[in-house]
């Protein structure tokens, strides 16, 4: 038997010992068979780590008293905070008991891989449950994948689960259905509240550590440096599977991993709400004036932010970029300090037309010498 995946946390320290791996053999069997009093969330929470013990007579009969359990000590368990994985290996003992399922499906502590496995073999009562709890289906997109395969799913159903998808940016674009939906919702007027509500439900779909600020880097050892480093690289990964939907609110309302990848997105909305975010700093809107990489309409939206463009060293980065329009450029040409006009007036990475301007700029205030 495989090592229990549940840490021993999830257990109540007065209850600790009955499923700690390091306790005595037969204090685990008699706890496996329920012969310890523990109350109902201890009793199901050390039963199902219990299903995992080493010693094969405490897995089995750990096994047979969880599908034994009295309905009272299920029912109350499952409607307090049990652990996700408990709720999950519930979830595929009582698979056909519509009671245990429902109690499952409404606690919170239900990780998103529990509804995916349920979606397609419950009711269509069940279904219900489901299909309303659209964060869920955007945070984690097999879960609409497995509500399409149930066969007790309703036309009605599949319809609003595509005019969802739609308007979030999912897809499923082999699915007519989806097609169907994308003709229903170009076709129909503005829906602004129902656009504010998706908006809502996108926001509440986001990653905690995606909104927060990261802690600066300054003084971190080698190893905190790494896991810094790992968790970047973990959240650009997760930005690669997210809908247009959730970047745009990702942009505007991200830490400065997301908005300075999102600022790069090939979709102009996204890269747009990325620089308005109001998180951003003046040393990330230098980068960004720099950056070749970015679209020509966040160069534009930066040109024109008058308290950006208040720093030098904004107006120097976007004068060297050959992406800025040249008349912004040749504006903020005006205030450039000298040695920075004579490399600018040298440059080959600029339009022709701005270096010579900055040449007739540095004669100028040299008295027309040469």
């Amino acid at each position: 038997m495989s090592s229990c995946p549940i840490p021993i946390s999830a257990v109540s320290e007065k209850a600790r010992k009955n499923a700690d791996p390091k306790s005595p053999a037969p204090v685990r069997l008699m706890a496996a068979r329920g012969m310890i009093p523990m109350g109902p969330k201890d009793m199901i929470t050390v039963l199902v780590c219990l299903n995992y013990d080493e010693d094969d007579k405490v897995s089995q009969a750990a096994a047979k008293s969880l599908a034994e359990l009295p309905e009272r000590i299920l029912q109350g368990g499952l409607a307090e905070p049990l652990h996700p994985l408990v709720l999950d290996h519930v979830a595929r003992v009582f698979s056909d008991n519509e009671a245990y399922l429902e109690a499952i499906l409404l606690n919170k502590q239900a990780a998103d891989e529990t509804y995916a496995f349920l979606a397609d073999k419950v009711s269509e009562r069940m279904l219900g449950i489901i299909v309303d709890n659209q964060v869920r289906i955007l945070r984690h997109p097999p879960i609409a994948q497995a509500i399409l395969k149930n066969p007790n799913v309703l036309k009605s159903t599949v319809d609003n689960l595509m005019d969802f998808a739609v308007r979030t940016g999912m897809d499923f674009k082999d699915l007519e259905a989806f097609e169907d939906a994308k003709r229903r919702i170009s076709s129909a007027p503005r829906d602004f509240q129902e656009e504010a509500r998706i908006q809502q439900v996108v926001f509440e779909s986001l990653p905690e550590d995606m909104l927060m600020e990261e802690e600066e880097g300054d003084g971190e050892t080698a190893e905190e440096a790494e896991e810094r480093e790992k968790k970047k690289r973990n959240i650009l990964q997760r930005l690669h599977t997210m809908t247009p939907a959730q970047k745009i609110v990702l942009a505007q309302k991200g830490n400065k991993t997301v908005r300075m990848t999102l600022i790069r997105d090939a979709n102009k909305v996204v890269a747009t709400a990325a620089i308005k975010n109001p998180g951003i700093s003046e040393s990330e809107v230098i980068g960004v004036a720099t950056s070749r990489a970015v679209a020509d309409d966040v160069i534009r939206i930066i040109c024109n932010n008058r308290e950006w463009t208040r720093s030098y060293a904004v107006k120097l980065a976007l004068v060297q970029n050959p992406k800025t329009p040249v008349a912004f450029s040749m504006r903020f040409l005006q205030v450039i300090r000298s040695p920075d006009l004579k490399k600018l007036a040298q440059s080959k990475n600029i339009p022709s037309a701005l270096a010579s301007a900055a040449k007739k700029i540095l004669q100028r205030r040299s008295g027309g010498k040469r």
